[in-house]
């Protein structure tokens, strides 16, 4: 548990086209990953759960308060934004639907690396790896003028935001990488255990 209040995010708006179908709804262990990881953040003692979805689905997870994209078609900066928006707390944890592997450890890392005074987000040697993150709701201006300008990338957008000194990276094992695989095509979904 943290020693901090937080606000628990899932971003699950995306098309899912490459998928052919919903990846919110995939399953993995009996689980779909929507419901999964709305019990790896409500496990970790989020204050409240946030579902960054499409309107026109019901994502199954009632204890979640769903909100909405502002600017369609943006990719997971518009998810980011209308998390931090929509937030009580000044903490959100942004967790993607689609990262099957996640564990409730490598998220208390980030809490702890935290701690209530920094945003935190893993990056490998590609680069960041956005959505599995501690945000701080300080950094929603930035996330909306980067919507405004049409900025949509997360890369940049996180770079700036360790330059400005809102978030700080968390160093990530090779070991650790497996982790932060998402499932993005059939075929990937396919090699789950």
């Amino acid at each position: 548990m943290a020693e901090f209040t937080f606000s628990g995010a899932i971003l699950a708006g995306g098309r899912s086209s490459r998928m052919g179908r919903d990846k919110a709804f995939l399953t993995l262990d009996g689980r779909t990953l929507v419901s999964r990881q709305a019990a790896l953040l409500n496990e970790l003692g989020c204050a409240e759960l946030l579902l960054s979805g499409r309107p026109d689905t019901d994502y199954g997870v009632p204890s979640a308060r769903m909100v909405y994209d502002s600017v369609a078609d943006s990719g997971p900066l518009a998810g980011l934004a209308a998390v931090l928006a929509a937030a009580r707390h000044p903490w959100v944890l942004v967790l993607a639907v689609d990262l099957p592997h996640i564990t409730r450890p490598f998220l208390q890392s980030l809490l702890d690396q935290g701690a209530g005074r920094t945003g935190i987000a893993p990056r490998i040697t590609e680069g960041w790896e956005p959505l599995a993150a501690l945000y701080p709701r300080t950094l929603l201006p930035e996330a909306e003028a980067a919507l405004r300008d049409g900025r949509y990338s997360l890369q940049p957008f996180l770079d700036q935001a360790e330059h400005s000194g809102f978030m700080c990276r968390r160093f990530v094992a090779s070991d650790e990488q497996p982790l932060l695989a998402n499932w993005n095509s059939p075929s990937d979904f396919a090699k789950r255990p």
